[in-house]
């Protein structure tokens, strides 16, 4: 008995997606993330199976044919045979990273800064009450501990909480604007107490990083710098990117190229914090100029040392991670899902006046971590109809949140980068070059298989974006200067 045999029972995904580009056809199937790049037969077959309401057959193709056009379009899960339909679980996440700010304490002023961070607040968790924090988070099961702010490096007792961490078994990182990294004794304790050392740096110039991060600020970082590498220390970057400096990539990959970094984040500049009052976030015609750097230009390797990453199918993305593989502490010792998302409703718990593993518990972050695109959830709403959802997992909420209001509902114009993103990994992984990465832009339109019709959530940015023109202009651009980490 052939496959053929059960030409009949075969299903079709009802949102199955196709895109063109260069002459090949992409096959996108929306439920599990799968793909494929069939051939004028096998789509034919493929056609003809969303036909058979209609009684149409594969007709002219040949038995042998067809057999092996429906094999392939089943080994790449673009159809199913009854009861085969695979499902996906998302296993309940572990607490793997929990961020610490160890101080609200910071000597720069960003005009972005998502934690609005000044001075240390009054109250803040002391050394003591630091390394108990410590032990929860060992005793939880978590594996590192990244301590940021503020300005990590504002805490004279920052080297003994990490030790302790250390003595632990966690792996400790810090994300720090690098200022205060002022000689060789300092970066070569650094050394010795962090596995990963990520320093903050917005341009490649004494003006264009200065801009934001204040001045002297530039000549510092690059110090503290060579300082970190003649101690061994490979440190990240990160480098938010918004309309101020979208366009100067070039100039700092080739910038970052004269250190020793493990890579450059590149993060996008968002309306949280300081970020609201800031007009130079990060927009579509930014992405597209990010983009296209990313996947053609030769400096970008110094960005991304393992270049832009193809996708793999069938690789499911439950969420974000907030709430469940990751949580955040704030000075204070208060409990929330994500280090972007900080309201007070958000609150899960207090370490001093409970267990962490209580808090962990709380439905505040529960709600969260069980929440996902592809198999739904109060988080995860205004993804059930997107053509990327089992490979995106939803973006980033707080992303979401700075754009909607609410990180329970979708940012349109961010869920466009996102879409044009996933799809260009997918046609990099069937091997698609810069012709259909970057200059073809309807490889991005996704076609409904079984009408034909462009998918309906495609162009919903457009919706957004009259609505946003219509509403009076209300923020104004910070005067101030500097930043914190």
């Amino acid at each position: 008995m052939g496959l053929i045999d059960s030409w009949d029972d075969f299903i079709v995904p009802p949102d199955l997606v196709r895109f063109h580009s260069e002459g090949r056809r992409l096959l996108v199937n929306p439920e599990i993330s799968a793909w494929c790049t069939p051939d004028d037969v096998q789509y034919a077959v493929l056609a003809a199976l969303v036909d058979r309401e209609r009684g149409a057959g594969a007709a002219g193709i040949s038995p042998r044919d067809v057999e092996r056009s429906l094999a392939y379009l089943l080994l790449h899960y673009v159809i199913y045979l009854p009861g085969r339909e695979p499902r996906p679980v998302m296993a309940a996440p572990g607490l793997k990273l929990v961020y610490y700010a160890i101080t609200d304490g910071c000597n720069l002023r960003c005009p972005y800064c998502y934690a609005s961070s000044e001075k240390a607040l009054p109250g803040e968790l002391d050394t003591a009450e630091s390394m108990a924090l410590m032990d929860e988070i060992a005793d939880l099961g978590a594996t590192t501990v990244i301590f940021t702010g503020g300005e990590p490096m504002m805490r004279r007792d920052l080297f003994s909480v990490v030790r302790h961490a250390r003595s632990l078994g966690l792996r400790t990182n810090i994300i720090t604007n690098a200022t205060l990294v002022r000689d060789s004794a300092v970066a070569e304790e650094m050394s010795e107490i962090f596995d990963l050392v990520t320093v903050s740096m917005d341009g490649s110039t004494e003006e264009s990083h200065e801009r934001t991060r204040g001045r002297g600020t530039f000549r510092k970082t690059l110090h503290a710098l060579k300082l970190l590498n003649e101690h061994g220390v490979r440190p990240v970057i990160n480098h938010v990117v918004g309309k101020d400096n979208a366009a100067t990539m070039e100039q700092f990959a080739e910038f970052a190229s004269g250190f020793d970094i493990r890579m450059v984040r590149v993060m996008q500049q968002s309306a949280l914090g300081r970020g609201k009052e800031d007009d130079a976030t990060y927009g579509w015609q930014e992405y597209l100029a990010g983009h296209a750097f990313t996947w053609t230009h030769p400096a970008a390797k110094h960005l991304l040392p393992e270049g832009p990453k193809a996708a793999k199918p069938c690789s499911v993305k439950g969420n974000c991670g907030m709430g469940g593989v990751e949580i955040y502490v704030n000075s204070l010792g208060n409990v929330y899902p994500c280090k972007l998302i900080t309201a007070p409703l958000d609150i899960a718990g207090n370490v001093r006046t409970q267990k962490l593993a209580e808090i962990f518990a709380d439905p505040v972050l529960a709600e969260m971590r069980e929440s996902s695109a592809v198999l739904g959830g109060s988080v995860h709403t205004d993804c059930a109809e997107c053509y990327i959802r089992a490979a995106c997992g939803g973006g980033c909420r707080a992303y979401h949140m700075a754009d909607s209001g609410s990180y329970r509902r979708n940012s349109r114009q961010l869920c466009r980068q996102l879409r044009h993103q996933m799809i260009s990994s997918i046609w990099a992984a069937v091997g698609a070059g810069p012709r259909t990465l970057v200059e073809d832009p309807d490889a991005f339109s996704p076609y409904l298989v079984r009408t034909g019709e462009l998918h309906p959530v495609h162009e919903d940015w457009k919706a957004e974006l009259t609505v946003r023109k219509s509403l009076p202009l209300v923020a104004t651009r910070s005067a101030g200067k500097g930043c914190a980490s």
